[in-house]
């Protein structure tokens, strides 16, 4: 018989107590399958997310605080070194990225290094609850895709499974910085590297409780500006 699948979920929050803890729940209803561990890495937040996540005392979630250096990119990062899958997901705590895509993602891992989620592969702009968020998102892409010759539809969303042995090739220290930037670039190495990259369907999901980040146009020239930063250097 074989083993269960060891799945590491990676969690980095800022203030989303009113959040994290039903995803967790959902996140493990969904991975019921297979052995699995929810790692919440939390920036410190002002609004007691820790906290919560760490009263909840739940066997297969590992609360991480980070209290100096902090940085999204970098939460992710301090995720995946302390993960102990053969498998992680890399994913949102605010529900943008639905739990009920976990086991289609992790399954597909047998036949592929890496599993992303994007929003634009049929891009069925009637599922989408922001359509302005949605097209701005997918013309930003395909600048992306331009300027890397990417053959990605998504290089933002950030919602990933992959092998721990495919991403410990890559170097860390090239990736893991700023924000959702980070995403383009490790896509970018994974091409490099010839990986196996699948693409499924995704919609984009609305967050439970609180407001998410809106300064749209503020992290589009943020991107930008990495973005033609690491094509110099990628020439």
């Amino acid at each position: 018989m074989d083993e269960p699948l060891s799945v590491s979920v990676i969690l980095p929050c800022y203030n989303e107590r009113g959040n994290v803890i039903l995803l967790m729940s959902e996140i493990h209803k969904e991975l019921s399958f297979c052995n699995h561990e929810i790692i919440v890495v939390d920036d410190n937040s002002s609004d007691g997310t820790y906290q919560a996540v760490k009263d909840a005392n739940l066997p297969y979630v590992k609360p991480i605080l980070r209290t100096t250096d902090r940085g999204f990119a970098k939460s992710i990062r301090c995720g995946i070194e302390n993960a102990s899958g053969e498998f992680l997901v890399v994913m949102d705590s605010d529900f943008n990225h639905l739990p009920k895509y976990l086991p289609a993602m992790i399954d597909n891992l047998k036949y592929y290094d890496c599993v992303i989620g994007s929003r634009f592969l049929y891009f069925p702009l009637e599922k989408h609850h922001s359509r302005f968020r949605i097209i701005s998102s997918w013309l930003f892409n395909l600048f992306i895709r331009l300027t890397l010759l990417s053959a990605i539809t998504e290089n933002l969303f950030g919602y990933f499974a992959i092998s721990r042995s495919v991403i410990y090739t890559c170097n860390f220290d090239k990736i893991f910085f700023g924000f959702g930037d980070y995403f383009m670039r490790l896509l970018f190495y994974l091409q490099k590297k010839k990986c196996s990259i699948l693409q499924i369907p995704a919609i984009f999901g609305q967050r439970h409780d609180g407001v998410g980040n809106k300064k749209l146009g503020l992290r589009i020239l943020r991107y930008s500006k990495e973005l033609l930063l690491f094509r110099i250097r990628n020439l």
